[in-house]
């Protein structure tokens, strides 16, 4: 084969080869165009001219303050500045609440028009504040996503900063016991707690309207607070307390559930700030005084304070307290028997129903002038057996000591007790400062 025959071949391998490149590439550049047009994606056109999308407002919308279950709307002006046509989309998976597109012809958007992208969203969530986007998808090469978002506060009618149950403690039997709390309003601008009604006498509850800087004070954020200072003075923590607390904040907030956004942007349409950090202030708000009267039953208790407003379309709060009560009596465990005073609660693990189980515990009584007796007792689930007995051998200054023998008998139905459904053994006795005593019971048998 001589020169001029090589040159030939190697020039139509090169053209078939050159060839065998551009259609790859074209039949890859029309997959990939089939694949966005199926997608709903629009693509820019192969050459001009194209369409150029401004926004004619801010792509961010804050509405202040709503209510859960309030809806709103919004638009957002869309402008083509082009000289082509501008194909717009709003695709379902694209925003994290309702939005649609205003008119468009069927090419697009015409040069120097402009349609509108509306927002609906509705607040079902209990959140603190709501922030919900939309991507609008276009064939502008230089803007083939654009962001819109809406977002604002959520608040309360009537909330409480304690939450809606407050553990008191053991009560005192030498003065009285007294817990104060602020009931609050992040959407009226006054309002008046009408009634107060607690479930025991024993409880005796009062109010008083607050003024804006104690109720400012009393509402505040303590941990924000202090987050938001060490921001200027990092010098006034360490850093492994910093973090514990920026921590904690995340973790408040993930709880609130906060609506999240579609993709985060930090350029100058959406900027990044401390929008998630914020919370509705208190309108208004009063203070409630409860005092804990002498008389409470020996043991644990859990009873709660109703607290009528004339706030509109608002359901009264209802407000729980749990605590207990030693007052003259001391129960002390014996070995092989799990008690917990704090709880008022006996532990008797799991069993064998066929051999039941028997624990003792030591009951220290205050002497008083009448001799100390159980008058009634009620044992739930009833097969339930106690025996009391007086050690007179004990010796101890100003106090007596009894034993008190609980029994499960053998052969009783299987039975499981835990947190929910305890059993409980109620006890009527005569003396004057521990008329009641309470006690759990806690137990599996099978």
């Amino acid at each position: 084969m001589n020169f001029r025959a090589i040159a030939i071949v190697v020039f139509l391998v090169t053209v078939s080869g050159g060839l065998m490149v551009h259609f790859r590439q074209q039949s890859l550049t029309e997959t990939k165009k089939a694949a966005a047009d199926a997608a709903g994606i629009p693509v820019p056109p192969k050459s001009g001219p194209y369409g150029k999308l401004v926004l004619v407002d801010e792509p961010l919308f804050d509405f202040g303050l709503m209510e859960q279950g309030q809806k709103g709307s919004h638009e957002f002006k869309i402008r083509n500045d082009g000289p082509g046509f501008l194909k717009l989309v709003a695709r379902k998976d694209d925003h994290t609440c309702q939005c649609t597109l205003g008119s468009l012809g069927t090419e697009g958007l015409k040069p120097g028009e402009e349609t509108t992208v509306t927002m609906n969203w509705d607040i079902q969530k209990p959140v603190t504040n709501f922030d919900h986007a939309a991507n609008i998808r276009s064939d502008d090469p230089e803007r083939p996503v654009t962001m819109f978002r809406v977002r604002g506060l959520v608040g309360r009618r009537l909330v409480s900063n304690s939450g809606n149950e407050m553990m008191v403690g053991m009560l005192s039997d030498t003065k009285l016991t007294e817990r104060v709390f602020v009931v609050h309003s992040e959407i009226v601008d006054a309002f008046e707690i009408t009634k107060l009604e607690p479930s025991t006498p024993l409880i005796e509850a009062s109010s008083r309207q607050l003024s804006g800087e104690e109720l400012k004070t009393a509402t505040v954020d303590k941990a924000a607070e202090f987050i938001e200072k060490t921001k200027s003075n990092p010098m006034m923590m360490d850093t492994k307390a910093t973090l514990k607390l920026k921590d904690q904040e995340a973790k408040n907030q993930q709880s609130k559930g906060a609506g999240p956004l579609v993709q985060k942007h930090d350029d100058a349409e959406h900027p990044n700030d401390d929008f998630a950090s914020r919370k509705p202030a208190a309108k208004s708000g009063n203070e409630v005084k409860v005092v804990f009267k002498s008389g409470f039953p020996i043991g644990k208790f859990r009873e709660s304070l109703i607290i009528h407003t004339d706030i509109p379309e608002t359901p009264p709060m209802v407000f729980v307290f749990t605590g207990g009560r030693a007052g003259p009596v001391q129960i002390l465990s014996t070995p092989g028997t799990s008690w917990s005073p704090e709880d008022s609660l006996l532990r008797l693990g799991r069993f064998r129903a066929q051999e039941g189980k028997k624990a003792k515990l030591m009951f220290f009584i205050k002497k008083s002038e009448t001799p100390w007796e159980i008058t009634e007792a009620k044992l739930s689930p009833s097969f339930m057996k106690f025996q009391l007995t007086k050690d007179e051998n004990f010796k101890g200054a100003g106090r007596d000591r009894y034993d008190f023998l609980l029994e499960i008998p053998a052969g009783e139905t299987p039975l499981s007790l835990s947190a929910g459904s305890l059993g409980s053994i109620i006890l009527n006795t005569t003396h004057p400062e521990a008329k009641l005593i309470q006690i759990e019971v806690d137990f599996t048998s099978y």
